[in-house]
C-alpha cells in the first residue's frame, strides 16, 4: 500500500534531477536540491497506519521542505544523451521527451490502480553544463492522495568539481 501511495511522489522527486542528464552536464560531483508540494490533495495515510509507522520509527518526508543531496556523474553517464528515466513506476511513460538546445521537455502519463495521472517536466542547463534548473507538475485522481491531486516541484543542481567525494 505504501508503494501505491508514494509512487507519484517518487516519480516526481526522481524525475527532477534527471532533467539534467545527458551530454549537457559536466561530469563530476553535483549538489542537487529538490522540493515539491501539493497544490491540491496530498498523501492520505489512515491514523492507525501513521501510528504504526511512528511506533516503528518511520518518519514520513515533509514534501514541502527542500531536500539536498550530492550526486556523482561519471564521464560515461555524462556522455550518454538520455532522457529522464521514468521507469521507477512501470505504469508511467513519457511522450514528447526531447532536448532542444539546453532545454528539456517531456509529458508524462501514468495509469494503474491509482487512476490516471498526467504531468509535465521542463528543465534547462546553464553555465556551460555546470548548473541546471527544472520544474515538474503532475495531477490525477487517487484516493490515497485525497481524490483529485495536483503536485508540483522544482529541482536545481550545481557542479561542485571534477572529483567525487567518497
Amino acid at each position: 500500500m505504501r508503494q501505491t501511495i508514494l509512487s507519484a511522489a517518487i516519480i516526481a522527486i526522481a524525475a527532477l534531477p534527471c532533467i539534467a542528464q545527458a551530454a549537457h552536464r559536466v561530469p563530476g560531483e553535483w549538489e542537487v536540491t529538490t522540493q515539491m508540494h501539493f497544490a491540491q490533495g496530498g498523501i492520505q495515510i489512515p491514523p492507525e497506519a501513521m501510528a504504526q509507522m511512528k511506533a516503528r520509527g518511520i518518519k514520513m518526508p515533509n514534501f514541502g521542505e527542500p531536500h539536498t543531496f550530492k550526486q556523482c556523474l561519471t564521464p560515461e553517464e555524462a556522455a550518454r544523451d538520455e532522457h529522464p528515466d521514468f521507469s521507477q513506476d512501470q505504469h508511467c511513460t513519457s511522450q514528447n521527451a526531447k532536448w532542444s538546445g539546453d532545454h528539456f521537455h517531456a509529458d508524462i502519463t501514468c495509469s494503474g490502480n491509482e487512476g490516471p495521472r498526467h504531468g509535465v517536466v521542463d528543465g534547462s542547463i546553464g553555465s556551460g553544463g555546470r548548473s541546471y534548473a527544472g520544474t515538474f507538475r503532475m495531477e490525477g485522481d487517487d484516493p490515497h492522495m485525497g481524490g483529485h491531486f495536483v503536485m508540483a516541484g522544482q529541482s536545481s543542481g550545481r557542479w561542485l568539481g571534477p572529483s567525487c567525494s567518497k
